[in-house]
């Protein structure tokens, strides 16, 4: 496979995000896969080089945190991904959202990594008290990224757990970032320095979710202070803040930062790991360290996964409480043969988080989204190819310059007002006026209280303006040809009443689709035309395609069948009239069979609603005194 990993920061290894990639794509490369990186830094065969983005006064606080953050580069982007099978987005900030777009336009399979919790940023800032300042960020995170995309990677159960609480809507993929094989229990003696000293370690970016500070308060109040020695392993902006508040301790606390195979080794020379962290979507470094034999004590924090990997009670301290830290600190330094026997244990408890596993279902993953995303071939002469093919989809989106439309207060507003106000009322008119529009069956309209697909036969010009007409007061979604998207003035009007442009490419398609199930599930009306194409003044029904039944029984909401009948104008006008009036006639609404399995509720769904517009065009049928061309 041909796979591109999306991240802003690749070069320095100092933060979770960028080490996991790292080691995946390492791993992807050894099994024959060709691998490129999209990122900021420095020029390599299989990476391809966006600018850091700058942020002015506010860029010394973010370098102190040791990030950086990429400027996209439309061009960069499309060599970069142009032949690739499928793109794997890290992180949701420009660069991935950029590429997302992008890689939909082409046609590409992608899917999305959560990593960046938005206590991370909280934290960060100095606002970790703001809950509701984290939530907005969430809200962010999915409306500007993630509502986009289908398939989410997630490191831990509880991170998509997470998601789904906050109203996160996807296809949650939970995947561990992997343990290396290098890390395991191996004998190795301590250095000298530590010989006499019972060696606690915690492996983080020194910030402030991380909380070392808890680790540094324990050690202080505990009796055995005199023999502790703390090793802290990473980088952040509170390192020197630590190193000051560790030079009360006896033994003060080292700051390190080594490499994975020096990592290994120091798990072995150390007796106790605490993960004092307040937030973490895996926390593999926990995971690391138990995999080598240690004993963890782990925060319990409702933010952070790394509780996950604690087998039992002794291992788990209360968030923010430096003084239960202190007894399970002082609990494993009494019990050493507990200890060591809990070791194994933990080494044994963490085999399944290998690397190589998760290497396996990434690719299982990567060729199940690639299959499914993959666009189904259709003959270009089809003229129902626009409605045929509609697996489980992602969401659809407008061109960028009518991207802001959707989270934009003042346009929907606008868009109310101009259908009700202008819309409806001019639309109504001209329709009694100019076709001579009735509308029967009315109530059966009123049956549906909540989403509902409605379909018509297609065999007029403007029978959608009617049909809005029919169903008011309810604003029905219609699809629209691209094209008229495109048409100075005219392209607004017809997003503002309700006009959704109709995808150019199957594979586009189905992102619309998925746009259009998740405006049924907010209570909406989508209409379509089974029938696909337009027989101008055609009174007979044509074979439905399985488009407008698909997309009812996937979002389980009944189809409200209408009909488009025509009738013959009343004298004296019949000798200037030379187009037959309209009547409407509205059915009863068809919900899904739940006794059947979904491709038969989706083939009974049509034969139904086909089965009553037939009968609701032949009721009452006259012969007509004329053929009308």
């Amino acid at each position: 496979m041909k796979i591109v990993y999306v991240l802003d920061q690749f070069d320095q290894e100092n933060n979770g995000t960028t080490i996991s990639a790292s080691r995946f794509i390492s791993r992807l490369r050894e099994r024959g896969h060709e691998v490129r990186v999209i990122s900021t830094g420095q020029p390599a065969p299989f990476k391809y080089v966006v600018p850091s983005a700058h942020f002015g006064i506010f860029e010394p606080l973010i370098s102190s945190q040791g990030m950086k953050f990429a400027r996209p580069d439309e061009k960069v982007i499309r060599e970069a991904i142009k032949d690739a099978d499928i793109v794997h987005m890290m992180l949701p900030f420009k660069l991935c959202m950029k590429t997302r777009r992008i890689a939909q336009e082409m046609g590409i399979a992608h899917i999305a990594a959560f990593h960046t919790q938005a206590e991370n940023i909280t934290y960060n800032i100095g606002m970790k008290h703001f809950t509701l300042l984290r939530d907005l960020i969430y809200i962010w995170f999915y409306r500007r990224f993630y509502r986009y995309v289908r398939h989410i990677q997630c490191p831990s159960k509880f991170m998509a757990k997470e998601l789904k609480k906050r109203g996160y809507r996807a296809q949650f993929h939970v995947i561990s970032n992997g343990v290396d094989e290098v890390f395991h229990p191996r004998a190795v003696e301590k250095p000298p320095e530590w010989k006499d000293k019972f060696v606690i370690m915690m492996v983080g970016r020194l910030s402030e979710e991380k909380r070392q500070d808890l680790i540094i308060k324990a050690v202080q109040k505990s009796k055995y202070k005199e023999s502790i020695q703390l090793v802290f392993l990473g980088k952040g902006p509170r390192q020197k803040y630590y190193e000051r508040l560790g030079r009360k301790l006896p033994n003060k606390p080292e700051f390190k930062y080594v490499s994975k195979e020096e990592l290994a080794v120091l798990f072995n020379q150390c007796d106790l790991y605490v993960h004092a962290s307040e937030a973490e979507s895996e926390a593999i470094a926990c995971n690391e360290a138990i995999t080598s034999g240690l004993v963890p004590v782990i925060s319990d924090s409702g933010h952070s996964a790394a509780s996950q990997f604690a087998i039992d009670g002794r291992s788990l301290f209360k968030n923010k409480n430096h003084k239960d830290l202190k007894e399970k600190i002082e609990y494993w330094i009494e019990h050493p043969e507990e200890k060591k026997q809990m070791g194994e244990k933990y080494a044994d408890h963490a085999k399944g988080y290998s690397l190589n596993d998760s290497v396996l279902k990434f690719e299982r993953l990567y060729r199940n989204v690639i299959r499914e995303q993959q666009p189904k071939k259709v003959r270009e002469d089809d003229m129902n190819r626009h409605v045929v093919h509609m697996p489980t989809p992602f969401v659809y989106e407008v061109d960028e310059e009518y991207r802001f439309i959707n989270r934009n207060i003042f346009f929907k507003i606008g868009s109310l007002l101009v259908f009700y106000v202008i819309g409806i009322p001019l639309l109504s008119i001209g329709a009694r006026l100019f076709f001579g529009l009735r509308i029967k069956g009315k109530t059966n309209f009123s049956y549906l209280k909540g989403g509902a697909v409605t379909v018509t036969n297609h065999v007029h010009m403007l029978d959608s303006p009617m049909v809005a007409c029919t169903l008011f007061p309810r604003k029905p979604f219609f699809a629209s040809l691209k094209s008229n998207f495109e048409i100075p003035v005219v392209r607004w009007l017809v997003r503002l009443l309700g006009g959704v442009p109709i995808p150019e490419t199957p594979k586009a398609l189905h992102a619309f689709m998925n746009s259009m199930r998740e405006e049924l599930q907010k209570g909406r009306i989508v209409h379509f035309y089974p029938e696909a194409s337009l027989w101008p003044w055609y009174e007979g029904l044509r074979p439905f395609k399985d488009g407008a039944f698909h997309l009812a029984v996937k979002s389980n909401v009944p189809v409200l069948p209408m009909v488009f009948k025509f009738r013959d104008p009343w004298w004296p006008s019949s000798y200037i009239r030379k187009t037959p009036l309209v009547t409407m006639i509205i059915g009863k609404p068809q919900y899904p069979d739940e006794n059947v399995n979904e491709k038969e509720r989706i083939e009974n769904m049509r034969e139904a609603v086909s089965v009553t517009m037939n009968k609701m065009l032949n009721e009452g049928k006259k012969r007509r005194k004329r053929n009308v061309s």
